[in-house]
């Protein structure tokens, strides 16, 4: 029997000499590898539809082991992002960051519709300033770990537990949050930031991906939340 997926096609792996395992981030049901038999055959047709980077209408025969692709509908390939070298190896960090954090088998129809969102919004934003396309990302970013447990706090300090005064405030890697400078640091990791980039990573959390677009900040900001969010991601991938 065959069940429909909506998916995102996030990568791909060579087996055997003709086939394919496709890692795919469903509505309906998560993370999924499915196996896509003769798809490397110079003949195979289904693989031009399964290329990594696809949203698609995926048909999946269930039996023992992977199911196996039998049928794929392309919804948006994405076009302006592919021709794009910058804003493919970034979306293709972004994949590879789902592919490790995203649990196998575990619906999230909320963390599924934020990638989705992140690739619509950026189809459209790619002819954009590069300040905007940043800050997307970085929205995503901080919005998409979120949802999948991995929240930052930015309201108040992860110490003391006290809201932010203006000033000496702090992120630490090593707690995934803020300190207030009042609160004692690790001189080797933490590091000081911006209020204004505390203020932005609220923003990002209260407001939905598409309204970003309307978000601005100076090039020393960006700076400033790319600083953060690598040291972030760190920290969340080691968690």
């Amino acid at each position: 029997m065959d069940y429909r997926y909506s998916g995102i096609v996030l990568n791909s792996r060579e087996v055997s000499e003709a086939d394919r395992v496709y890692t795919i981030f469903t509505l309906e049901t998560g993370k999924i590898r499915v196996l896509g038999k003769g798809v490397r055959k110079i003949n195979a047709k289904l693989a031009g539809f399964l290329e990594p980077l696809t949203q698609a209408e995926i048909f999946i025969s269930r039996g023992k082991g992977l199911g196996q692709i039998s049928g794929s509908l392309i919804e948006n390939n994405f076009p302006a992002i592919r021709s794009n070298w910058e804003l493919s190896r970034n979306v293709f960090a972004v994949f590879k960051l789902a592919d490790k954090l995203v649990p196998e088998q575990q619906k999230d129809e909320e963390a599924f519709r934020l990638l989705l969102s992140y690739l619509e919004t950026l189809e459209k934003l790619s002819e954009e300033k590069n300040e905007k396309i940043a800050l997307l990302r970085l929205g995503f970013l901080f919005k998409f770990t979120r949802q999948l447990g991995y929240g930052l706090e930015a309201e108040k300090c992860l110490a003391c537990g006290k809201v932010f005064t203006p000033g000496e405030n702090f992120f630490s890697p090593g707690q995934g949050g803020f300190l207030c400078a009042r609160c004692p640091k690790d001189s080797e990791s933490d590091f000081p930031v911006k209020d204004s980039s505390i203020k932005i990573i609220r923003i990002f959390a209260k407001n939905h991906l598409k309204n970003l677009t309307k978000l601005a900040a100076t090039p020393e900001e960006i700076r400033d939340l790319e600083k953060i969010a690598k040291r972030y991601l760190i920290w969340v991938e080691g968690a």
